[in-house]
Order: structure tokens, then C-alpha cells, then sequence
């Protein structure tokens, strides 16, 4: 009966050593964000932080796609854990018109690491304001995020996968769906040329 008790405790501390471990030590990986970024993107730049992909020209693209009277900037400050949200590594890509569309298709992927899980916790179980989850791809939960003035026509949808942020900006809801996929490994990804 002890040796029974014992086992079960011993599985109860290895699960919450990795649990732990999983939420909280994941090592940076250099150069992760492009293995959510097709092959087909036409445009790709990349920034170490968010302060340097605000002070690069880039952003005032982004911020034309938004639509009068959102930003890059103004979208950080919205809410309060969005900033968290950039910390490292970020990448910017446009991609082709996948439909027969107006506006390009931006594609954001940022590091998050470690704080993948708690991201994902929030936004499933707070209801922060603006989202509305969307559904889950393969096992990627996937949300949209509504702002006042957003370009018309235009649909700003959020994934978290273990170690990445990936936003989409563009007409059709379901072109995350294209980077997920290649993060998954169903299509090629920039990492997968070099």
C-alpha cells in the first residue's frame, strides 16, 4: 500500500517538474519565428523588440492597413498584456492574395516562449475584451481581435502555438489558417530554405 502511495507521488512531482518547466524554462530559439512564415511570403523584415519594430518605417504600413485611427502603437497600448506579447524576436511578412482580395495579407510572428501558455490561459478564460474565439486549428486555438475603426473588410485573427504569438491581418479570417500550417510542417516555411 506504501509502495502504491509512494508511486503516485512520485508521478504527481515529475508531472508538476514539468509542467513547471514547460511554462517557465523553454529556451529561446533564434530564428523560430520564420518557421511560421511560407515560402510564398514577398516581403519579410525582421525586428529584435518591439521599440524597433515601432521606430522602422514598416509599421506605418501596418498602421494603413489598420485603417484611420489605429496603429501598431495605439493597438500595444490597448490592452494591458499585449506588450508582453513582443518581448524578443518579431517578424513582419506580407504574403500574396490568396483570394481574390483588395489588401494585402500581413502576417506578424512574435517569440513568446515561456509565456505561450499563460497567453493562451488568459485569453481563454478572462474574456478579454475585443476577442472572440474562433475555434482551434489542429490543436492551435485561433481568436479574433475587433477594434473600433478597423480598415473595412479587414479581419485582425490571433494564434498562439508552444513557443509563438502569430496575427493576421487580412480579408479572409481563415488565411492564419495558412500559417499555422506551416508551422506545422504542412507546407514549407522560410526556415525550411535556408
Amino acid at each position: 500500500m506504501t509502495l502504491r502511495c509512494s508511486g503516485k507521488i512520485s508521478l504527481g512531482i515529475i508531472l508538476l517538474a514539468v509542467s513547471i518547466g514547460y511554462a517557465f524554462f523553454q529556451p529561446f530559439i533564434p530564428g523560430a519565428i520564420y518557421d511560421a512564415v511560407p515560402t510564398q511570403a514577398t516581403f519579410t523584415y525582421k525586428a529584435l523588440g518591439l521599440d524597433q519594430l515601432l521606430a522602422n518605417p514598416v509599421c506605418a504600413q501596418l498602421d494603413q492597413a489598420l485603417g484611420a485611427g489605429n496603429s501598431v502603437a495605439t493597438l500595444m497600448e490597448s490592452t494591458d498584456w499585449i506588450r508582453r506579447a513582443a518581448p524578443s524576436e518579431i517578424v513582419i511578412a506580407d504574403l500574396p492574395l490568396r483570394f481574390a482580395g483588395q489588401a494585402k495579407t500581413w502576417a506578424v510572428v512574435s517569440w513568446v516562449g515561456w509565456r505561450s501558455p499563460w497567453l493562451r490561459w488568459r485569453l481563454e478564460h478572462t474574456r478579454a475584451e475585443g476577442f472572440s474565439f474562433l475555434g482551434k486549428h489542429a490543436v492551435w486555438p485561433v481568436w479574433e481581435y475587433k477594434t473600433p475603426g478597423i480598415a473595412h473588410g479587414t479581419r485582425l485573427t490571433i494564434a498562439l502555438t508552444d513557443n509563438l504569438l502569430i496575427v493576421c491581418l487580412s480579408e479572409n479570417p481563415s488565411d492564419i489558417l495558412l500559417l499555422l500550417d506551416t508551422y506545422d510542417k504542412r507546407m514549407p516555411s522560410i526556415n525550411d530554405t535556408k
